[in-house]
């Protein structure tokens, strides 16, 4: 099995694990033992628990985001484009077990706080995603021309985060959290004043 491929199994399992037990009941032997390798097997992808946590969340935080660009890079108008990556991002974790259960179980792995986030070089990606879209937008004159682009990226991933937060955080999946957070993005994309 090539280097790669094991490393991919050690994530695959770390990251079930760790969605299902929680890092501190999580142990690196149970991991390898899920892998078929022993513990010294692991080490040589990772330096510790910690890092083994930060790759295995990191590579789910990376796949969601590649999700949500897919969304955004099919044909059709801007503005729809743009609902359905908010959409697909958000619906991206109601159908994803295990990265659902570990914001459950870490809300921190998405916070409103710069300085807290430390998935920070992952998210910051998203919100680029965010920003290209309005760029996009200002060039093809759909959006306003004197925007503040990454203000405005900024604000809409917080109102993101802060929805995430509330539906797998708070568990509040079941009081329509969703149809709110499709409402909000209408208001972000049509504005609250009449014209």
């Amino acid at each position: 099995m090539k280097r790669e491929q094991k490393e991919d199994k050690i994530l695959t399992a770390a990251l079930r694990h760790f969605s299902h037990y929680g890092y501190r009941k999580t142990s690196l032997e149970e991991v390898a033992r899920d892998c078929g390798m022993t513990t010294g097997n692991i080490y040589f992808y990772v330096k510790n628990k910690e890092d083994l946590y930060q790759k295995s969340v990191s590579r789910a935080l990376l796949t969601w985001r590649d999700h949500a660009a897919k969304t955004i890079a099919d044909e059709g108008e801007l503005i729809e484009r743009f609902k359905n990556m908010a959409l697909a991002s958000f619906d991206y974790v109601t159908t994803h077990q295990e990265l659902r259960s570990l914001l459950q179980l870490d809300p921190d792995i998405f916070t409103i706080s710069p300085g807290e986030d430390r998935f920070r070089d992952i998210n910051l990606g998203a919100i680029q995603m965010i920003r290209a879209v309005l760029e996009t937008g200002i060039a093809e004159g759909t959006f306003q021309p004197d925007m503040d682009l990454d203000g405005t990226a900024d604000f809409i991933w917080s109102v993101y985060v802060m929805f995430l937060i509330r539906a797998y955080h708070k568990n509040e999946v079941d009081k329509n959290i969703r149809r709110i957070y499709e409402r909000g993005i209408e208001v972000i994309l049509r504005g609250l004043l009449h014209k």
